[in-house]
């Protein structure tokens, strides 16, 4: 008995559909059948289709460099994000200005268009979030005084 099987796939693989074949006369036949009620054949195609859905998401971001300056200037976010409190996709504007010492965020759910989180302030104030928490260098390291301060 020989068989070719054809995969026709989007996305990942979570719906399913199997059809099988005549191979000889291309009738197309019930799964328990080993011979083909039409023809008498005993070789099969089978195919199975494989579909799912997927979700898009977009984002832009940039950086302005000048020189005489080790870090980006000014830098800016604006898209889809996976916010990670909540697990779901978010919508985020973040805007870092280092020479007008700004910072400003806003991340808004991207279903009911609620903000989440909103932060504004300057740059030189914006401390212990993200990127900017202090990290211990060892086990053995005392927590930063701040940090305890905020417990």
């Amino acid at each position: 008995m020989y068989f070719s099987i054809y995969y026709y796939t989007r996305g990942r693989k979570t719906s399913k559909m199997k059809e099988i074949y005549c191979k000889d006369c291309r009738e197309k036949l019930p799964e328990d059948d080993k011979v083909c009620p039409n023809c008498g054949g005993k070789k099969r195609n089978i195919v199975v289709i494989l579909e799912d859905k997927i979700e898009l998401h977009d984002q832009i971001k940039g950086k302005i460099k000048e020189n005489g300056f080790r870090r980006p200037v000014k830098e800016f976010k604006v898209g889809d994000d996976l916010y990670r409190k909540s697990g779901k996709w978010s919508h985020i504007k973040r805007h870092i200005n280092r020479k007008d010492d700004y910072y400003k965020e806003i991340v808004k759910d991207k279903t009911t268009g609620e903000i989440i989180h909103k932060c504004e302030e300057p740059l030189s104030k914006h401390r212990g979030h993200g990127s900017a928490k202090y990290k211990r260098k060892s086990k053995d390291e005392q927590p930063h005084p701040q940090l305890l301060e905020n417990k």
